[in-house]
This record gives structure tokens, C-alpha cells and sequence, in this order.
């Protein structure tokens, strides 16, 4: 099987933020020779699957007018130039927020930028088109019927090849492949997390206040959250600094010797595919080795809960309130599978919606104290392998599946604590990561610990 390098490397340079970012302040690179780069990467059978809308000739004039800028001797932002792809959930001016469905084809362009891409596209970020996802972001499988399935680089030389992960599977692919060097997406029950295993990339979820959610169409107002993707722990700071209304730091390593990472031994654990627990444990021997202590604790009330697999949500509550309306009048236009699980919200009543949020403050509280002694969680980002794409077929088939994929990742966005995955694989062989949950409201501590781990982590070639 075939599967890309987790670093993608372009004429000698890699797609780094930061390289990017240096080598266009220095001259070594142009930003229409970087951005002629990525759309050459787009224009093949998984950049189309890839991309809902690709704005070139925009991109290119934005770029020719940073070179311009820069041959003048202008001062720029710090990332000028740089290539960002777009969830397609996120309001871009002037363009129909379509989140992945045809439902929305008839809705007005956006008036204004969403927050974070504002921001973004003020640090200098050449918006270069929005990618594909799940329709409405409400799977974790990234499969769209509207716009095709994103593969995950893994194995697209068999048969149909393997799903990306959901929702923000575009995302996720056009940075494995070269098509941008920054992205964001968004993170409900693992939708940065999951499509960043399956394409061998690092993915984040914050806090879910910590991003502004203006501008960005929701699944979940209690649970999203806008989060970036990248070829390293150094990219997601940047972009997560950036979003959040920073600058676009990156943290100083957290020493490894003396961390105390917990790993919560359970349901979490159960069911593991066979690569995903050997490449797992074979990082936790890493870490102990390099003076990392590494503690299995039991959270019985997350065993009791399991809330990954709760048939009544607080998701459900909330995506079904905001759909209602919309299934009402043309439900024949969302994929079938989407539907269903929109609709399965519909008999959710108040008293027991309140009664979720009190048990889920109540949960988080106590799981707070059993995990204070320790820096970080630490576990398998998901319990699988990439899902074939052939014979991902009906309802239930789709729902068990997409369930098994988020079954580890969905425990982070019910906590609302800041995720981390970081690739734990070999090269050439099945993407597998390893996250490290932090505490609520910890973000930039959780970056800092992170890219104190990453090399210890990732397996180099």
C-alpha cells in the first residue's frame, strides 16, 4: 500500500508554516511560485475530491500583490503569502457557506468574514478554496455524497482506498497532499482530530470557548470548535495563536523528563485494531525511557457514562433545534444518512436536555479532580485503522462506523478539554496517533507538552 510522508516536502522546502512563512520574507520563494505548488497539487483525482471550491485566480492575484508588496519593500504580515484551505463551514465574504450540502445552494453570500478567518487573512493567509466534509459535520468519516469522498493518503492504490476522517476530511488531505500549508477545520466529538490520524498529520482541538464561533455554521453550539491542522505541533500553535487573537507564536518545548502522563485504561482501550495498540504501547516505551512517567488510572464515571455512545445527546438536541426547519422543507436534499441522524434529536425533551448538561458539569468536575496529580492524558486517538471506503454503504453500516472512529475522540469535546494528535506510526505503514488531552482552558500548556513530546512520538524514516 501506498501512504505519503507525513512531511511534505515541495522543490527542497518543506510545507512547515514557519519554513513556508520564512522562505517567502526572505525572497527564497514567491508567493505565486508557492501557491502554483499547491494548485498543481489540487488539480488530480483527490485534490477535486479534496476541495468543494478553488479560488485561483483570487489566490493568484492575491499573491502576485504580495510579491509586488515585497519586491517594493514593503512591511508584511508575518505570514504573507502562505496557503490556507478553508472548512467549508466557515463565512468567507461574499461566498455561500454551503457546510458541505446542497441544502444551502439558495443561501446569500456571506456579508462578512468569519472571526477567525478574519483573522487569519490579516496575518497574511492566501485563502486558496474551501474543502470538503461531512455534509453539516455530522460523521467521522468525511464521506460526502454532494461533493465525493477525500481518501486518506493511505492506500488510494486499493480498490476505492480508505476514508479521511470526518468531518473535516478535505482538510486534513490538502495538507497531507501538499494543496495548502495551513488549514482549519472544526471539532464537535473529533472532527479536526480523527481526519488528522487517518492522513498522518497532527490535529487539534481547543477549548471549545476558546475560538470565537461567529461566522462558522454550527452542529453543536455547546460542543464545537474551530481548531487547525498541520504537518507539526509547531503549525496548530501558530494557528491556534492566531485564531484565538494572538500572534502566531509557537510554545518552547516542555522538558519530557519529569511529565506525568495518565492513561486511562477502560473502554477506551477495548477493542483496539491490532496496529493501533502495538504502535501505541511502543510510544509509551519512548516516552518511559526519556524520564516521562506514565500512571494507568481508571475514571469510573466515565465507564458508567461512556459518552461517546449516549443514544440522547446534548449534539443531538442541538443539531436537531438547528435543522428542524430545513428538514422540514427539503429534507430530500441532505444526504439520507445525515438526515437520519438530524432527526433522531427531534424527541429529545427540555427537561431531560437540562438534566444532560447539569450531569455533563458534574462529570467534568469530578474527572477534573481524579486527573489533577497528572500533565496530560495520553491514548490512542482512535481504536482503527482507516475505514475502507468499499462497502461503507446504508444507515447502520455508516453509524457503527462512524461511532467506532469517535469513540476515543468524543471524550475530549464532552470533557471540553484541549486535544492534541500527533502521528504514531511508522512511515509506509497505517496512520495510527496518540493524544494528549490537557486540562480545560490550558490550550497553549497542552502545545507547550506536546512539542516537548512530537519527536518522541513520531516515528522518523
Amino acid at each position: 500500500m501506498i501512504f505519503a510522508a507525513s512531511q511534505v516536502i515541495v522543490l527542497g522546502m518543506t510545507m512547515l508554516i514557519s519554513d513556508v512563512a520564512d522562505a517567502l520574507a526572505s525572497g527564497q520563494l514567491s508567493a505565486r511560485d508557492h501557491l502554483e505548488q499547491c494548485l498543481a497539487a489540487i488539480d488530480s483525482e483527490d485534490g477535486r475530491r479534496a476541495f468543494v471550491t478553488v479560488n485561483a485566480e483570487e489566490a493568484r492575484r492575491n499573491a502576485d500583490h504580495t510579491d509586488m508588496l515585497h519586491k517594493a519593500g514593503a512591511t508584511l504580515p508575518a505570514f504573507a503569502g502562505v496557503t490556507l484551505s478553508v472548512k467549508d463551514l466557515f463565512d468567507i465574504a461574499g461566498e455561500v457557506t454551503r457546510a458541505g450540502s446542497r441544502v444551502l445552494d439558495d443561501a446569500a453570500p456571506a456579508s462578512v468574514d468569519a472571526t477567525v478567518v478574519a483573522r487569519l487573512k490579516a496575518a497574511g493567509f492566501n485563502i486558496i478554496g474551501r474543502t470538503n466534509m461531512t455534509e453539516f459535520a455530522y460523521s467521522g468519516l468525511g464521506m460526502n455524497p454532494h461533493y465525493g469522498n477525500p481518501r486518506s493518503p493511505y492506500g488510494r492504490d486499493i480498490d476505492d482506498g480508505f476514508v479521511a476522517g470526518g468531518s473535516s476530511s478535505g482538510s486534513a488531505v490538502s495538507i497531507a497532499d501538499g494543496m495548502a500549508a495551513a488549514t482549519i477545520g472544526t471539532d464537535t466529538g473529533g472532527s479536526t482530530r480523527a481526519p488528522a490520524v487517518f492522513c498522518g498529520i497532527t490535529g487539534l482541538k481547543p477549548t471549545t470557548t476558546r475560538m470565537p464561533g461567529d461566522g462558522v455554521f454550527p452542529l453543536s453550539t455547546s460542543f464545537d470548535a474551530a481548531g487547525p491542522m498541520g504537518h507539526s505541533v509547531d503549525c496548530c500553535a501558530i494557528l491556534d495563536s492566531l485564531m484565538a487573537g494572538g500572534s502566531g507564536t509557537i510554545e518552547a518545548d516542555f522538558p519530557a523528563s519529569g511529565l506525568r502522563l495518565a492513561v486511562p485504561r477502560g473502554y477506551l482501550f477495548e477493542d483496539l485494531d491490532d496496529q493501533v495498540s502495538q504502535d501505541f504501547e511502543t510510544a509509551l516505551s519512548r516516552l518511559s525511557a526519556v524520564g516521562v512517567t506514565i500512571s494507568d488510572v481508571r475514571l469510573d464515571i466515565l465507564e458508567e457514562l461512556r459518552p461517546a455512545n449516549l443514544p440522547k445527546s446534548i449534539v443531538s438536541a442541538e443539531a436537531y433545534e438547528i435543522h428542524r426547519e430545513l428538514l422540514a422543507s427539503g429534507r430530500d436534499l441532505y444526504d439520507p444518512y445525515i438526515a437520519t441522524r438530524l432527526a433522531a434529536g427531534a424527541d429529545i425533551a427540555a427537561a431531560d436536555y437540562i438534566a444532560m448538561h447539569r450531569d455533563r458539569a458534574a462529570v467534568c468536575a469530578e474527572v477534573a479532580g481524579l486527573t489533577r496529580p497528572f500533565d496530560a492524558l495520553i491514548l490512542p486517538t482512535t481504536p482503527t485503522l482507516p475505514p475502507a471506503l468499499a462497502g461503507l454503504q446504508g444507515t447502520d453500516m455508516l453509524m457503527k462506523t462512524s461511532a467506532r472512529v469517535l469513540r476515543n475522540t468524543a471524550l475530549s469535546n464532552y470533557l471540553d478539554r484541549p486535544t492534541i494528535t500527533i502521528p504514531g506510526h511508522a512511515p509506509g505503514t497505517a496512520p495510527t496517533g496518540v493524544s494528549l488531552i490537557g486540562s480545560h482552558s490550558h490550550d497553549r500548556r497542552l502545545l507547550a507538552i506536546a512539542a516537548g513530546l512530537e519527536d518522541i512520538i513520531r516515528i522518523k524514516a
